[in-house]
């Protein structure tokens, strides 16, 4: 029975009606009577009267929370404490989440392949942004993420369908008011059978959903005994064999992420999801260069050669081998010692760009003169970051953005160079960028004089 009644009151939100309840609590619709819009209140499940010091965990959690701004995150409006109970306030959607009709029909698995990776990586681009803040989201899974549109909406190709909610809700919840005796849903991550959870977990969780959505089955089936035996000994069927579309790149990149130990998947959902990415990527395809334009760049997805290495501290899984077709127009200057570019994942296209960088300098921001132009997140400062080519390496540069620069997940210093090395991962305002770079050995380069010359 709800715990709240239509035409009830918490504060200035009057209740509407009943939506449902879950793990985390009881929605509601409600109307905010100060605002005067909808707005989905959702009531936290407590079993007994919080401690002080879980009431001041919870305002300190959504405080954090709160100040979270992107494209793929509900944001959440409001959040307080009524008679003892807390509450969260969101955006309402009329479409409901992934388990609504809308998205039982709309997306109903499996869906196409190319489709189905796509929205895995703008789903990846959220938990990323979660998590370069120092927060987790820790319940990833279809009822908590909200369809915003139909995917055959006109605007498909320039905004995500979805939208994530409760990050970070299940698990104080679970921690801290919940009876532990409630299930896990099928996405959690082995780990947090055990109330442990790391970054790892949302990727593990967004690992599940992609199976799911890639062959129409979820990896593991029956009982929550069976579902976490089968976890914790890793036996899973690969998806190739229910979709003969899956290739063994994707089999194996979907796989590594569903390991048992958050240690054995990728250094981060980022890194996942852009190496799902880079195996729907064409044997050629054109990238804008910033001096000479148009250039085509080869990708060989098969290649058994080497790549470049990536050290530990630093690892990527972007594991592909780019390397310039020897076009005369792609020849660098004499002196250079390093090919560099610059993969940019944007959540407002759903296709990566591949920047080659040329020159000295290089600016990057929201401004119209800047060598690489972001230019459609307010996150993003007019003259935000400058990539610096010295000898055989770049660095990246803060120049003074009002938001700042991340590598790796961490806030780099405005007042002096930041060197960059193959496979690094760089965070600006809402967009994500991977740095890839050969340095060129001198066999390396005569070799390239010849082949030029031949």
């Amino acid at each position: 029975m709800p715990a709240l009644a239509t035409g009830q009151s918490i504060e200035r939100y009057h209740i509407t009606r009943w939506l449902g309840s879950g793990a985390t609590g009881e929605s509601y619709e409600a109307e905010d009577s100060m605002l005067h819009r909808k707005v989905t209140l959702k009531l936290i499940h407590q079993t007994s009267m919080l401690p002080d010091a879980t009431r001041r965990q919870f305002f300190r959690e959504m405080q954090g929370i709160s100040i979270l701004n992107h494209p793929n995150l509900a944001q959440v409006l409001d959040y307080g404490e009524f008679e003892g109970k807390l509450y969260v306030a969101r955006r309402y959607v009329n479409n409901g989440s992934l388990l609504s009709y809308n998205g039982r029909v709309w997306f109903k698995a499996p869906l196409d392949v190319f489709d189905a990776i796509h929205y895995g990586h703008q789903l990846a681009q959220a938990l990323q942004y979660i998590h370069n803040r120092g927060l987790l989201h820790g319940a990833l899974k279809m009822s908590n993420i909200l369809v915003l549109q139909d995917p055959t909406s006109e605007n498909k190709r320039e905004n995500s369908p979805f939208s994530l909610v409760d990050a970070g809700l299940a698990h104080f919840v679970r921690c801290s008011t919940e009876k532990k005796s409630t299930p896990l849903p099928i996405t959690a991550a082995p780990e947090q059978l055990n109330k442990r959870i790391v970054p790892a977990s949302d990727q593990f969780s967004l690992a599940v959903l992609l199976y799911f959505w890639l062959t129409g089955s979820p990896p593991f089936i029956g009982t929550s005994e069976e579902i976490k035996h089968l976890k914790l000994t890793e036996t899973i069927t690969p998806l190739s064999s229910f979709n003969p579309n899956i290739t063994g790149e994707q089999d194996r990149v979907v796989l590594r992420a569903l390991s048992v130990s958050p240690e054995d998947r990728f250094q981060s959902v980022q890194s996942f999801a852009d190496a799902l990415m880079l195996t729907l990527s064409p044997k050629t395809q054109p990238v804008f260069t910033m001096e000479t334009g148009y250039s085509i760049f080869s990708i060989d997805l098969n290649s058994s050669g080497p790549t470049p290495h990536l050290p530990d501290k630093h690892v990527t899984e972007v594991n592909r081998h780019i390397e310039p077709v020897i076009e005369n127009n792609l020849i660098e200057a004499e002196d250079s010692a390093i090919t560099a570019h610059l993969i940019i994942f944007s959540p407002y296209t759903q296709e990566p760009t591949i920047v080659e960088l040329r020159g000295k300098e290089i600016t990057i921001g929201r401004a119209g003169s800047s060598d690489i132009l972001l230019d459609r997140d307010d996150l993003t400062s007019r003259h935000h970051a400058l990539l610096k080519r010295e000898n055989d390496h770049f660095l990246i540069f803060d120049r003074r953005s009002a938001k700042g620069i991340q590598v790796n997940g961490l806030p780099i210093k405005s007042d002096k160079g930041y060197p960059l090395i193959d496979g690094d991962h760089i965070t600006i305002g809402s967009y994500e960028l991977t740095f890839r770079a050969v340095i060129h050995t001198n066999m390396d380069q005569a070799n390239r004089s010849l082949a030029s010359t031949a």
